[in-house]
């Protein structure tokens, strides 16, 4: 266990860290932060001091290097820098100071971190809920006008991007009948809780329908097996078979489905916090690019790329909690 989670962890800081370095040469090395931080009537002289003070003067590579700490500081801006000698990047948690905020990375993404992670639990909760439940009900109907209805509905589901769904959710639920919010997140948790169950069940919608095939094809399977059939001679009613056997073995790949999830789910909020005009790190991550706010950018992909492979780590764990059978180190 200890060797897997070792190996794992390796194979996600390397992932992290390309992600992070193509990134990086992308962002910098396309556009002119000091154009536009600046505006089109700045002075070369102002240009010149912007990039001398966020070490845009330096070569690429030496940039890259102090980003990540691993090389003295470049950036005057940062108040780790003492004339060169100081170090100023990953390594020392310093991010670095957003070209637009005026504030550290760190403190803007602290205030917007937790919103997105609102909206992703409870995007989860409407994924779980609605697409386990139909795949189990499916399952249990197989060949039915149900069972019917339901692929059709779930096929339509995983082919509707979340920008086509979210103004129509916005335009009706909102506008027409005015049962939530226009948009915004509102004032304390249970009021965040409400301006997010729109844009939460908009998320929600590819993952649920992709979950319910997912688990109406395993259940189908798993209710097939001759365990099933032992279960219901030795009389278990047909709702503990479904609960207690089949629900469980048919739960593996859905777990893993999870993990493998988050980078749609990270990537769809970037378009869902847009059109509910959601304060969090998707909309701060358009912001960002619009802005050619670097230092943002990296900031956002950063955290974006290890909550993806942390949730790939503790799905694989949770499988291996639920299937004893799994040998993690093989």
């Amino acid at each position: 266990m200890i060797a897997y989670l070792a190996r794992r962890a390796l194979w996600g800081v390397f992932v992290v860290v390309v992600v992070v370095t193509l990134v990086f040469m992308v962002v910098f090395a396309i556009g002119d932060p000091a154009a536009t931080s600046l505006g089109a009537n700045a002075s070369p002289e102002q240009v010149a001091q912007f990039e001398e003070r966020e070490g845009l003067d330096h070569s690429l590579a030496r940039q890259y290097a102090s980003y990540l700490g691993v090389m003295p500081c470049v950036r005057k801006s940062s108040a780790n820098y003492d004339g060169g000698e100081g170090f100023c990047g990953l390594l020392q948690l310093d991010f670095g100071s957003s070209y637009r905020h005026k504030e550290p990375v760190f403190e803007v993404i602290a205030t917007r971190f937790p919103r997105t992670l609102l909206l992703a639990v409870m995007t989860l909760f409407f994924e779980l809920l609605i697409g386990l439940g139909l795949g189990v009900l499916a399952a249990t109907r197989k060949g039915s006008l149900f069972d019917t209805g339901f692929m059709a509905t779930a096929f339509l589901g995983i082919s509707l991007p979340t920008y086509v769904t979210g103004p129509i959710f916005l335009l009706v639920f909102a506008f027409l009948y005015g049962w939530f919010p226009v948009g915004g997140y509102g004032v304390d948790f249970w009021d965040h809780v409400y301006h997010g169950i729109l844009p939460a069940f908009t998320l929600a919608i590819v993952g649920a329908a992709t979950y319910a095939r997912v688990m109406r094809s395993e259940m189908v399977e798993a209710l097939r097996n001759d365990y099933i059939r032992t279960a219901k001679a030795k009389g278990v009613s047909g709702s503990g078979v479904v609960l207690r056997h089949a629900f469980r073995n048919a739960l593996l790949p859905v777990v893993t489905l999870v993990g493998l999830s988050m980078a749609v789910l990270v990537s769809g909020a970037i378009i869902t916090e847009r059109v509910f005009a959601w304060p969090g790190m998707g909309s701060l991550a358009i912001e960002a690019v619009l802005a050619e706010d670097a230092p943002i950018i990296m900031g956002v992909v950063l955290i974006f790329s290890i909550i993806v492979q942390v949730a790939n780590l503790l799905a694989d764990l949770a499988v291996a909690a639920l299937d004893p059978r799994i040998r993690l180190g093989n």
